[in-house]
């Protein structure tokens, strides 16, 4: 039974990869950072100063490119220093049943691999999200464990019943749980349909399926936002999340904002494309309903699926 989890949580982990980038590499310079409003490009001290002043900012990335996880810990350290203790990070890569072991660990109660042993860590989370979680750790800021826990999301994705998630995973489903909006629906199903022929390809007949469960960790991971928001009204929450889950506002931004419509919330969002230039389409006029901002991944780190 351990072997069984084990093999459907390595795959659950390789489709979340696949739906945060369509196209895996490592990136090989940092990505130009573009405001979508304006078309101008920015440093990271420059996006820091323009969302300081925000509730929750979702940080939609490509979960395997290296120099977008620089670029999020750079940001995060930014933040910090026009923040202070009112910051908090919040992971998609954390699930909710590892909060208690989190939460030991930051305070140095619990050692690093008592966590890890207990959290279920995606596989890339010593190059791709310690280095946040260990700034949040000296740094005495709250760390929050925002996703669903993966059993229950499988459950669901296998079922496509709530009633399908075991007794044990209950307490985890969101409530209320929302519908997800035709334009997501659209969007996801186009990705998933592109998997055909590469290494994850899936039947058009379990889309529906996976959706749900897609749709299950947006309402998940937006109620544990919107709780700590409620218990932390002057905090800027700093979520990691992949792209597909915030882009173009929607996943788990419109879950959110059902739930907080009062909050002040910033989308950025990784994106395949051309650098500006001045013989080049802008970006950020391609991309300006992805998010405020975009970062710019050159379409040549792209790979096959780009």
């Amino acid at each position: 039974m351990m072997t069984s989890f084990v093999r459907k949580s390595a795959i659950l982990w390789a489709l979340t990869v696949f739906l945060a980038a369509p196209g895996l590499t490592r990136a090989a310079k940092a990505p130009d950072i573009v405001e979508t409003a304006t078309g101008r490009s920015l440093s990271v001290s420059e996006l820091a100063d323009q969302v300081k002043g925000a509730d929750v900012i979702f940080f939609g990335e490509f979960h395997d490119n290296a120099a977008i996880h620089e670029l999020e810990a750079a940001l995060f350290e930014a933040l910090y220093e026009r923040k202070g203790r009112d910051l908090a990070l919040s992971l998609e890569m954390a699930e909710q049943d590892s909060q208690p072991v989190l939460d030991a660990y930051l305070k140095g109660e619990a050692h690093e691999d008592t966590y890890l042993a207990q959290s279920r860590p995606w596989p890339n989370y010593k190059e791709a999200y310690r280095p946040a979680v260990e700034f949040a750790k000296t740094h005495e800021l709250s760390v929050v464990a925002a996703s669903i826990p993966r059993p229950a999301a499988a459950a669901y994705a296998r079922t496509g019943t709530l009633d399908g998630i075991p007794t044990e995973w209950k307490p985890y489903v969101p409530e209320p749980f929302y519908p997800s909006s035709l334009a997501y629906e659209r969007k996801f199903t186009k990705i998933m349909k592109a998997l055909k022929g590469r290494a994850m390809p899936v039947s058009e007949e379990r889309i529906p399926k996976l959706f749900a469960a897609q749709s299950l960790k947006d309402n998940a991971m937006a109620e544990r936002l919107a709780a700590y928001k409620k218990n932390h009204p002057d905090h800027l929450v700093y979520h990691l999340t992949g792209a597909v889950h915030s882009g173009g506002y929607l996943g788990s931004v419109e879950q959110l904002h059902r739930r907080r419509p009062d909050l002040d919330i910033q989308v950025i969002t990784a994106v395949f494309a051309e650098s500006s230039g001045a013989d080049s389409v802008q970006p950020g006029r391609v991309y300006k309903d992805e998010g405020d901002y975009i970062i710019v991944v050159p379409n040549t780190e792209a790979g096959d699926g780009g």
